[in-house]
């Protein structure tokens, strides 16, 4: 991590944290093909569990990566705390 990013980093992080979100939405669409098209049972949970881990997934994934990729104390889920004072 570099405390200031050049203006293509910037858009490389930008681009990564979006193609996460539509992985995780193309999961969710397959998942419901699954569902759609599938009569057996197994096939249809396999397809929910694929929609239920792709929808974590493009919740997660993105915001963790902006967490991680945030300029310190800039964003209020990268605070920096100050050090505790012994008693």
């Amino acid at each position: 991590m570099t405390d200031n990013p050049t203006p293509a980093i910037v858009r490389n992080r930008f681009l990564i944290i979006n193609a996460a979100r539509l992985a995780g939405i193309a999961g969710a669409v397959l998942g419901i093909v699954l569902i759609g098209r599938f009569e057996q049972m197994p096939l249809k949970l396999l397809g929910a569990a694929i929609v239920l881990s792709s929808i974590y997934m493009s919740w997660t994934i993105p915001a963790a990566l902006a967490h991680r990729w945030a300029t310190p104390g800039n964003v209020r889920t990268n605070r920096r705390r100050p050090p505790k004072l012994p008693k």
